[in-house]
């Protein structure tokens, strides 16, 4: 799902447009198939020629993983990888075997599985690194999509006025004939704006500021990955993923750690309950640890 602003925002910028046709009229003039036909087809159709129908069906699960990025708080990653990497240290990465099916995030599962299995540093390294180098690339290419949608919409939105004003030059003697043709002439335009600028455009600046966030986690899954192949102290592990936290949560965190020390029974219970509270916000799941 979207998040708050972006729903706000799809809602108030629709909303705006309705109240702006009702309060001088009826809405049902603005309501016509044949323009939704014209603009909504031909993106459909455009689209279908620019890219393959593999590009166009990846980009589905792409937008829907990108939606879920903007949930994630890396202080909650941090809690769980620290949690590996002091089982790893004291135990060998083996210890972690039978945890990692259980690591909802696929990247790091993966990347676990592979330390795990004595995929060599380099090599690992080089994996990981073109996993991100692969997600970026279908990331771009969803992006790219949906700028094309918005480019396609307003033109198709003047090939359907160009049709309006055709129908109404060939009928300029019928009254009735005449406003048909405008109205597809003028609609078309106005669906085309609408698609272009209220959906397609902005769904792709998010799309592209979301995909940010998810690259950044995954530089931190690697950087962590690497740290406990190389069995470092999970402390060093802790301060390399703290740069890739925003300065203001990077902030809370440390000052929480100032006055908070990790105990064996807090890391008892943060095993205990890691499974389901992988996907928490950090507040909360530091507020689960707190209580009992």
């Amino acid at each position: 799902m979207l998040d708050k602003s972006s729903i706000i925002g799809l809602l108030a910028g629709s909303s705006l447009v309705i109240l702006a046709i009702i309060t001088q009229g009826s809405l049902v003039p603005f309501i016509s198939v044949a323009s939704f036909i014209i603009v909504g087809g031909g993106v459909i159709a455009s689209t279908m020629v620019n890219y393959s129908f593999t590009d166009i069906r990846e980009s589905f699960p792409t937008i829907t993983g990108m939606i879920r990025a903007q949930d994630v708080d890396l202080r909650t990653d941090i809690e769980l990888l620290n949690l590996f990497a002091k089982r790893a240290r004291r135990d060998g990465l083996l210890a972690l075997e039978g945890d990692v099916s259980d690591v909802d995030d696929s990247f790091l599962r993966n990347g676990l599985q592979l330390a795990i299995d004595g995929v060599k540093k380099e090599n690992l390294e080089e994996i990981l690194g073109d996993q991100i180098q692969a997600a970026k690339g279908r990331i771009e290419m969803t992006v790219n999509l949906l700028y094309s949608m918005a480019s396609y919409a307003p033109a198709f939105g003047m090939v359907g006025t160009v049709i309006g004003m055709i129908l109404m030059l060939q009928n300029i003697s019928d009254a009735e004939s005449l406003g048909k043709g405008l109205s597809v002439a003028l609609l078309t335009t106005l669906y085309g704006a609408i698609m272009a600028n209220l959906f397609f455009a902005p769904l792709a600046g998010k799309l592209d500021y979301l995909s940010e966030l998810d690259l950044n986690r995954k530089y931190m899954f690697r950087s962590a990955i690497l740290s406990m192949l190389e069995q470092e102290n999970p402390r060093i592990m802790e301060k390399k993923m703290l740069n890739f936290v925003d300065p203001r949560s990077r902030a809370e965190y440390l000052k929480y750690y100032d006055t908070v020390r990790s105990t064996k029974e807090r890391e008892e219970k943060l095993y205990r309950l890691w499974k389901n509270q992988q996907n928490s916000t950090w507040d909360d799941l530091r507020k689960i640890l707190e209580v009992g």
